[in-house]
Protein backbone atom coordinates (compact mmCIF):
# COMPACT_ATOMS: atom_id res chain seq x y z
CA UNK A 1 0.00 0.00 0.00
CA UNK A 2 1.12 3.86 -0.70
CA UNK A 3 0.30 6.31 1.73
CA UNK A 4 0.72 9.81 2.36
CA UNK A 5 -0.17 12.70 5.63
CA UNK A 6 -2.61 15.32 4.61
CA UNK A 7 -2.41 17.95 7.46
CA UNK A 8 -2.49 21.97 7.37
CA UNK A 9 -3.83 21.89 3.61
CA UNK A 10 -1.15 20.33 2.11
CA UNK A 11 -0.17 16.11 1.59
CA UNK A 12 3.12 14.67 2.65
CA UNK A 13 4.68 11.97 0.92
CA UNK A 14 7.92 9.93 0.77
CA UNK A 15 9.32 7.63 -2.03
CA UNK A 16 12.75 7.00 -3.22
CA UNK A 17 14.85 9.33 -5.07
CA UNK A 18 12.64 12.07 -4.30
CA UNK A 19 12.64 11.53 -0.21
CA UNK A 20 9.83 14.10 1.59
CA UNK A 21 7.80 15.71 -0.92
CA UNK A 22 4.79 18.03 -0.13
CA UNK A 23 2.14 18.76 -2.77
CA UNK A 24 -1.53 21.03 -1.88
CA UNK A 25 -3.95 18.20 -0.50
CA UNK A 26 -6.83 17.40 -2.85
CA UNK A 27 -10.67 19.28 -2.21
CA UNK A 28 -12.41 16.94 -0.21
CA UNK A 29 -10.05 13.87 -0.03
CA UNK A 30 -11.86 11.02 -0.39
CA UNK A 31 -12.20 8.94 -3.48
CA UNK A 32 -13.02 12.08 -5.69
CA UNK A 33 -11.32 13.29 -9.04
CA UNK A 34 -9.00 15.40 -7.37
CA UNK A 35 -8.05 13.18 -4.87
CA UNK A 36 -7.55 10.23 -7.17
CA UNK A 37 -4.90 12.08 -9.16
CA UNK A 38 -2.68 11.68 -6.19
CA UNK A 39 -2.60 8.17 -6.29
CA UNK A 40 0.99 6.58 -7.43
CA UNK A 41 0.76 5.05 -11.22
CA UNK A 42 -0.15 1.52 -10.75
CA UNK A 43 -1.79 2.26 -7.12
CA UNK A 44 -5.55 1.84 -6.26
CA UNK A 45 -7.05 4.47 -3.98
CA UNK A 46 -8.46 2.54 -1.02
CA UNK A 47 -9.76 4.89 1.55
CA UNK A 48 -8.74 8.08 3.90
CA UNK A 49 -8.09 7.34 7.75
CA UNK A 50 -8.55 10.29 10.05
CA UNK A 51 -5.55 9.43 12.47
CA UNK A 52 -6.55 12.02 15.00
CA UNK A 53 -5.64 15.93 15.51
CA UNK A 54 -2.45 18.25 16.08
CA UNK A 55 -2.38 21.94 17.05
CA UNK A 56 1.07 22.81 15.75
CA UNK A 57 1.58 25.58 13.67
CA UNK A 58 2.86 25.63 10.46
CA UNK A 59 7.06 26.29 11.44
CA UNK A 60 6.50 23.52 14.04
CA UNK A 61 5.26 20.84 11.13
CA UNK A 62 7.96 22.49 8.55
CA UNK A 63 9.87 22.00 11.44
CA UNK A 64 9.63 17.64 11.98
CA UNK A 65 9.82 17.71 8.06
CA UNK A 66 12.97 19.16 7.95
CA UNK A 67 14.29 17.15 10.74
CA UNK A 68 13.03 13.94 9.08
CA UNK A 69 15.15 15.15 6.05
CA UNK A 70 17.97 15.41 7.62
CA UNK A 71 17.50 12.53 9.66
CA UNK A 72 17.04 9.27 7.72
CA UNK A 73 14.04 10.09 5.53
CA UNK A 74 16.12 10.95 2.09
CA UNK A 75 15.29 9.42 -0.98
CA UNK A 76 18.42 7.19 -1.46
CA UNK A 77 17.46 5.43 2.39
CA UNK A 78 13.71 4.45 0.72
CA UNK A 79 13.79 0.51 0.74
CA UNK A 80 10.82 -1.14 0.24
CA UNK A 81 10.61 -3.55 3.07
CA UNK A 82 12.65 -1.29 5.62
CA UNK A 83 11.86 2.73 5.02
CA UNK A 84 9.09 3.12 2.91
CA UNK A 85 6.07 5.47 2.68
CA UNK A 86 3.83 3.59 5.27
CA UNK A 87 7.11 3.93 7.85
CA UNK A 88 7.05 7.82 6.97
CA UNK A 89 3.56 8.02 7.09
CA UNK A 90 3.41 6.49 10.77
CA UNK A 91 6.42 8.31 11.81
CA UNK A 92 5.46 11.95 11.07
CA UNK A 93 1.48 11.19 12.20
CA UNK A 94 2.84 10.14 15.61
CA UNK A 95 5.41 13.39 15.59
CA UNK A 96 2.22 15.17 14.99
CA UNK A 97 -0.35 13.72 17.20
CA UNK A 98 2.18 11.79 20.14
CA UNK A 99 4.24 15.09 21.09
CA UNK A 100 3.96 14.74 24.38
CA UNK A 101 3.62 10.66 24.46
CA UNK A 102 7.00 10.89 22.81
CA UNK A 103 8.57 13.37 25.62
CA UNK A 104 7.04 12.07 28.27
CA UNK A 105 7.05 8.36 27.79
CA UNK A 106 10.61 6.38 27.84
CA UNK A 107 9.05 3.03 27.05
CA UNK A 108 8.85 2.39 23.27
CA UNK A 109 6.54 -0.11 23.71
CA UNK A 110 3.75 1.69 25.23
CA UNK A 111 3.96 4.52 22.44
CA UNK A 112 1.30 3.49 19.83
CA UNK A 113 -0.39 5.67 17.44
CA UNK A 114 -3.57 2.96 17.60
CA UNK A 115 -5.50 4.93 14.74
CA UNK A 116 -3.13 3.62 12.47
CA UNK A 117 -3.97 0.60 10.72
CA UNK A 118 -1.60 -2.38 11.53
CA UNK A 119 -2.32 -3.97 7.76
CA UNK A 120 -1.08 -1.01 6.46
CA UNK A 121 2.91 -2.25 6.58
CA UNK A 122 2.28 -5.79 7.57
CA UNK A 123 4.27 -7.06 4.24
CA UNK A 124 7.28 -4.88 5.18
CA UNK A 125 7.05 -6.15 8.62
CA UNK A 126 6.91 -9.30 7.46
CA UNK A 127 9.87 -9.64 4.94
CA UNK A 128 12.24 -7.49 7.58
CA UNK A 129 11.34 -10.15 9.82
CA UNK A 130 12.73 -12.82 7.57
CA UNK A 131 16.11 -10.91 7.14
CA UNK A 132 15.12 -8.52 4.68
CA UNK A 133 17.60 -5.71 6.12
CA UNK A 134 20.30 -3.41 4.49
CA UNK A 135 20.82 -1.86 7.68
CA UNK A 136 18.27 0.64 8.32
CA UNK A 137 15.15 -0.46 9.19
CA UNK A 138 13.41 2.47 10.29
CA UNK A 139 12.39 2.61 14.38
CA UNK A 140 9.52 4.60 14.03
CA UNK A 141 8.46 5.45 17.82
CA UNK A 142 12.33 6.65 17.80
CA UNK A 143 12.43 8.18 14.42
CA UNK A 144 8.91 10.05 15.66
CA UNK A 145 10.65 11.34 18.73
CA UNK A 146 13.76 12.87 16.16
CA UNK A 147 11.34 14.30 14.23
CA UNK A 148 9.29 15.98 17.23
CA UNK A 149 12.82 17.61 18.42
CA UNK A 150 12.31 15.69 21.36
CA UNK A 151 16.23 15.85 22.14
CA UNK A 152 15.52 19.94 21.86
CA UNK A 153 11.89 20.48 24.09
CA UNK A 154 13.36 19.28 27.91
CA UNK A 155 10.00 20.65 29.70
CA UNK A 156 8.03 21.65 26.95
CA UNK A 157 4.64 20.90 25.88
CA UNK A 158 3.55 19.92 22.40
CA UNK A 159 -0.28 20.53 23.48
CA UNK A 160 -3.06 23.13 22.56
CA UNK A 161 -2.69 26.30 25.15
CA UNK A 162 -5.28 25.43 27.78
CA UNK A 163 -3.54 21.34 27.74
CA UNK A 164 0.21 23.08 28.28
CA UNK A 165 -1.24 25.32 31.17
CA UNK A 166 -2.77 21.40 33.10
CA UNK A 167 0.91 20.13 31.66
CA UNK A 168 2.74 22.66 33.33
CA UNK A 169 0.74 22.28 36.68
CA UNK A 170 0.99 19.25 36.71
CA UNK A 171 4.73 18.90 36.16
CA UNK A 172 5.38 21.41 38.61
CA UNK A 173 5.49 18.76 41.58
CA UNK A 174 7.93 16.58 39.56
CA UNK A 175 12.21 16.90 39.61
CA UNK A 176 13.67 17.28 36.38
CA UNK A 177 17.32 16.16 36.24
CA UNK A 178 19.11 18.25 34.48
CA UNK A 179 21.52 17.27 31.14
CA UNK A 180 25.62 17.48 31.33
CA UNK A 181 25.14 20.79 28.89
CA UNK A 182 22.72 22.61 30.68
CA UNK A 183 24.45 21.78 34.33
CA UNK A 184 27.71 23.21 32.82
CA UNK A 185 25.76 26.18 31.49
CA UNK A 186 24.34 26.68 34.83
CA UNK A 187 28.05 26.27 36.51
CA UNK A 188 29.45 29.68 34.21
CA UNK A 189 26.46 31.23 34.80
CA UNK A 190 26.95 31.21 38.82
CA UNK A 191 30.70 31.86 38.15
CA UNK A 192 30.09 34.70 36.38
CA UNK A 193 27.29 36.15 38.80
CA UNK A 194 29.25 35.70 41.69
CA UNK A 195 32.33 37.86 40.63
CA UNK A 196 30.43 40.84 40.40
Amino acid sequence: YHTSIDVGGFRYTYGAGGGITRTSSPEGGGDNAESLRFVPPNGTYRESVTLGQTWLERGEINSIIQRMRDGKFTGDKYHMANRNCNHFSETFAMALILGNLLLEESDDSKIKLDTFPAWINRLARTGTAFGIDDGNVCNVVAEARLAAGCKEKVGWSLNSSSDVQKSSNASKSQKKELTESQKAALAKLKKGSSRK
